[in-house]
């Protein structure tokens, strides 16, 4: 029993990367953001059905939110190499800020209107673009290369467990104090991650870029060509578009699955946002032990498949706890697809 104990210990090595000062500044920073995120898409998402009783105004909002993903987030990719990876993360965030707080007055007077959201919507997705982009790319200088796949599953955790609590508080705070607790809440929210972010020291600001004297396109133009000589780059980059097109977007119309199939409340649909969490906690574990013994490559495949099948289940379900079983199981395949994604890209890349 104690070999096994140290064997499982001597596994688990993740954990000494937040003796690094910068790296677990960031870690509660990203903590706290993929908390406010998963309950921004919950609670926009309810306010939208409830204001509208549009299935497609719900996915139309959704749409204007990633819309700046999908049109400008590799360019954005490359800007942040240009620039501080701490300003753009700080001030993206004071979008999310000024946004809620926007979204959080208008909703106590009474006078929030479908357009606002639409417009908050974009705003919020063009500051994530950017956003996303500098934390990826600045994990692997905090931790070295070596040890970006321990870093991704060590952030995984606290992604995986605020998409159990976000969504729960997300229902709960709907159900007991409306859209305006909601984003009070998130306002609060993003007010502690951005003291978190401002303590990064300055040795994570980009000083230097090599090749600076060519374009952001053309560096774009560069990157797109070096994936698709690199045919593990490259599939992981099409595997990538096809899930998020096909598979993920789910997430978008939980809410009107959660009342108009399901028949539940808010409540209801923080439970079943919950399930995707409690899902990926144990598909964190398990990506942790197979990926010291299998191939990196059939993992992500393998993740993604799961989250696939568990999801086409899910919307032929008109029972609850089915459906939650599927969220559940969907959430393993999840964590998988998301470990392994940003890892099979960042080891693979070249330092050149």
């Amino acid at each position: 029993m104690q070999k096994r104990l140290h064997a499982f210990a001597s596994r688990w090595q993740a954990s000494d990367l937040l003796s690094i000062p910068d790296f677990r500044n960031l870690w509660i920073a990203n903590s706290i953001w993929w908390q406010a995120r998963w309950m921004e898409e919950l609670i926009i998402g309810w306010v939208v059905l409830e204001q509208t009783d549009s299935a497609s105004m719900v996915a139309l909002i959704s749409f204007a939110r990633m819309a700046p993903f999908m049109f400008f987030g590799p360019f954005f990719g490359t800007i942040v190499q240009y620039a501080s990876y701490r300003w753009m993360i700080v001030h993206s965030q004071y979008i999310n800020l000024v946004v809620n707080g926007l979204f959080s007055i208008l909703a106590l007077s009474g006078v929030l209107e479908f357009w606002h959201i639409a417009v908050g919507s974009v705003c919020i997705g063009l500051g994530s673009a950017v956003d996303w982009s500098s934390r990826r790319a600045l994990i692997p200088d905090l931790v070295g290369k070596e040890r970006t796949t321990d870093a991704m599953v060590l952030e995984t955790i606290p992604q995986n467990i605020s998409r159990i609590f976000g969504p729960f508080m997300s229902g709960v705070l709907l159900e007991f104090f409306g859209a305006s607790g909601g984003f009070l809440f998130l306002f609060a929210s993003y007010i502690i991650e951005i003291i978190f972010v401002t303590r990064l020291s300055s040795n994570t600001d980009k000083k230097e870029t090599k090749n600076t004297e060519i374009s952001p396109l053309r560096s774009l133009m560069d990157g797109l060509q070096y994936a698709r000589r690199h045919d593990r780059i490259w599939g992981v980059l099409v595997v990538t578009f096809f899930m998020n097109a096909f598979a993920f977007s789910y997430t978008v119309l939980l809410p009107v699955f959660a009342r108009d199939i399901l028949n539940q409340g808010p409540l209801g649909l923080g439970i079943l946002a919950a399930g995707i969490g409690i899902g990926s906690l144990p598909g964190v574990a398990l990506i942790n032990a197979l990926k010291r013994y299998g191939n990196d490559g059939w993992i992500f495949a393998g993740s993604s498949l799961l989250n696939a099948v568990a999801i086409m289940i899910f919307s032929w379900s008109t029972s609850f706890s089915l459906s939650l079983a599927m969220l559940i199981l969907a959430g393993v395949g999840q964590a998988g697809f998301s470990v392994m994604q940003s890892s099979i890209i960042l080891q693979s890349a070249s330092d050149a």
